[in-house]
């Protein structure tokens, strides 16, 4: 394989293959998450505000029960009717009910449910309460369950603090999980070895074991220890052995594959790859992933095969875009110049196009009644663009967003809808410079493939000129 190709292949698959691995650039990224963190006290103070306007309240609130757990099974009703506002409702009309039974295990789905909508000042009233009357055991799986909400906003020092010395006090399955949690803010911290010692007790009988091997293995990598990472994942695929269905599966191929590919070991990364199912999230990076270790291999028609599949795909994420440079450079390897000639130019046009659509989305306003977000994914649709929004910006952004919108609905007060209002308002701005950020990121990839296929345009019209001559 020439140094050309080699520079190509770095260039393409250092971006698809370490989106598990790598970290975000900042600046613009940066003040945005400030502005984030801003917005998120402001929709704090406001939340409280709503809730506690009685003549903003569903019918469904105004009941007075005195029985906690009676008030758990009607809030959970309400919650499992996609009814969450007034379920919180519900519990703030019967807030004297909560603090009478404290210690009662039914305040803690309470507290969880608050959290889960970030009703965060009850919430944390709760909190203070329970940690005043000194109960360490209902306190424990308090921190914890205040430990999930601050990883959901990426907050990772307090999920640290919040779980030091309490995960030995918790259930099994509870005590697993904060271990993975703690892993993973120990992984954000850069604290890679601590991070491995918590993930290395969660017994292989828990739910959580297949999860924290595999942020092991990307711990291993991220320290340089590729052998220890490939062992891992291979005894995690082989011990469980499902079906390319599991996601988890496949995810475990695509890691894999990567990892074997920057190793330059071409065909066992080939098989990762193919293991990896067709209506799988990953099943674009596993095509380009195909594409480019068959090319390594010297099979330019199963690698032209795989990126063509990938180049006709109707969505536009970073593995198509990526399709479009690697194409041509499978053509001339196949001897095909006219095909070469036609393809680069193709490219060419492609991320022009490509770029302009991303100019006009960024600069244009983006209505977030539009948005198609699939926080299962992180994926962030815009105009069929699809972007990877959690890796640079928490899902709490979007949910508080989304919950604003359902406020100003319901809300019954004029002062308070005007603050709602107010607050949307902003949100909006800070929702725009988002879809701005993730467009220009994407913008600036596209110069760079759209500069790679200039020159090898260039290459080989001087390359055909010398042979002329």
């Amino acid at each position: 394989m020439n140094n050309r190709f080699k520079n190509v292949l770095k260039t393409l698959s250092l971006l698809c293959a370490f989106l598990f691995f790598s970290q975000p650039a900042l600046s613009d990224q940066e003040k945005i998450n400030t502005q984030i963190q801003e917005l998120e006290d402001s929709f704090k103070g406001l939340s409280s505000e709503f809730y506690q306007d009685i003549k903003s309240y569903a019918a469904e609130s105004h009941k007075e029960i005195s029985d906690i757990d009676e008030l758990l099974i009607e809030v959970n009703k309400l919650n499992n009717s996609n009814q969450s506002i007034a379920a919180i409702q519900l519990i703030h009309f019967n807030i004297p009910t909560v603090k009478d039974n404290l210690d009662n295990k039914a305040v803690f789905k309470i507290v969880e449910l608050l959290l889960n909508e970030n009703e965060w000042n009850l919430a944390n009233t709760l909190y203070k309460e329970i940690k005043s009357d000194g109960d360490k055991s209902l306190l424990n799986t308090i921190q914890f369950i205040f430990a999930k909400y601050h990883a959901q906003r990426n907050e990772w020092p307090q999920v640290n603090k919040l779980l030091e010395g309490i995960i030995t006090e918790l259930s099994e399955e509870n005590a697993a999980y904060a271990l993975l949690l703690n892993g993973s803010a120990l992984q954000h911290l850069k604290k890679h070895r601590q991070a491995v010692d918590n993930y290395n007790k969660i017994k292989p009988t828990s739910q959580y074991y297949s999860y924290a091997q595999l942020n092991t293995a990307i711990a291993n990598i991220r320290q340089g220890w590729w052998t220890d990472a490939q062992t891992k994942i291979q005894d995690l695929i082989i011990q469980y052995n499902k079906t390319n269905e599991d996601e988890l599966t496949n995810r475990l191929y695509l890691v894999l594959g990567y990892a074997l590919l920057q190793r330059e070991y071409y065909r066992d990364a080939r098989d990762a790859f193919r293991h990896i199912g067709l209506q799988s999230r990953y099943t674009n990076r596993a095509l380009l992933g195909i594409g480019l270790t068959a090319t390594s291999q010297g099979d330019f028609v199963g690698g032209l095969n795989a990126l063509t599949i990938l180049k006709n795909k109707k969505t536009s994420d970073l593995s198509v875009d990526e399709s479009y440079l690697l194409v041509p450079y499978v053509y001339e390897k196949l001897q095909q110049e006219l095909t070469v000639t036609t393809t680069y130019s193709e490219a060419m046009k492609y991320y022009q196009r490509r770029s302009a659509s991303l100019e006009k989305i960024s600069d244009e306003h983006s209505n977030f009644s539009d948005l198609i977000y699939n926080p299962e994914t992180s994926s962030f649709v815009v105009e069929n663009n699809d972007f990877d929004y959690t890796s640079k910006y928490p899902d709490s952004f979007i949910n508080n967003f989304k919950r604003l919108n359902e406020f100003e609905t319901l809300s019954k007060r004029k002062n308070i809808k005007n603050k709602i209002i107010k607050l949307i308002k902003r949100f909006d701005i800070t929702y725009q410079q988002i879809v701005s950020d993730l467009a220009n990121q994407r913008i600036e990839y596209l110069k760079s493939y759209l500069n790679q296929s200039r020159y090898g345009l260039a290459r080989l019209y001087d390359n055909t000129k010398e042979s002329n001559n």
